[in-house]
This record gives structure tokens, sequence and C-alpha cells, in this order.
């Protein structure tokens, strides 16, 4: 199973967890996996069926193009980064 990486200002969503293993072959199953066992993190991540554009994924510390049939390994480590604002 991969593991996801979750923003500190996120985990309320994971009951404070870090990181949580999921299992997908893409990122899209991933991502969906990842909110069917945490629906809160789900309504933060997807919107409209489609990862949420504000949201940058990397996985294996490469950022990717949020596409969902991005291939994931099962040893793969998935980094969620939430956009950062500010001025």
């Amino acid at each position: 199973m991969a593991t996801v990486h979750i923003p500190a200002h996120w985990r309320t969503h994971t009951d404070g967890r870090s990181t949580v293993e999921v299992a997908g072959r893409s990122l899209g199953a991933v991502i969906e996996a990842l909110g069917a066992a945490y629906p809160g993190l789900r309504a933060v991540l997807i919107d409209d069926g489609a990862l949420r554009g504000e949201v940058a994924v990397a996985i294996d510390s490469v950022i990717t193009e949020n596409d969902p049939l991005e291939p994931v390994d099962e040893r793969s480590e998935i980094f969620l980064v939430p956009a950062i604002a500010g001025g």
C-alpha cells in the first residue's frame, strides 16, 4: 500500500495521523480510497468528482499534474500539498 503524508492542518480528518496507508494503483484510486476511509478529508480534497486545483500532489518526490491515471506503486510515498496564500 502507498503511504500518504497528511499536512498538519488536515490531520483533524485522519484522527491525528500524519501518514496513512492506502491501496491503489493510480492517483485517482488512492484519492478515492483515502476519501472513503476519511470522509472529512474527501471534502477537502475533492470537488465535483475531481481533485481540487489548489491541492498539489507529489508521488515519490515528483510533483504531478494531478492526473487521476498517474501510476502509483505499492511502495510509493504520496505527499498532499495544500495551496499557500499570503502577501
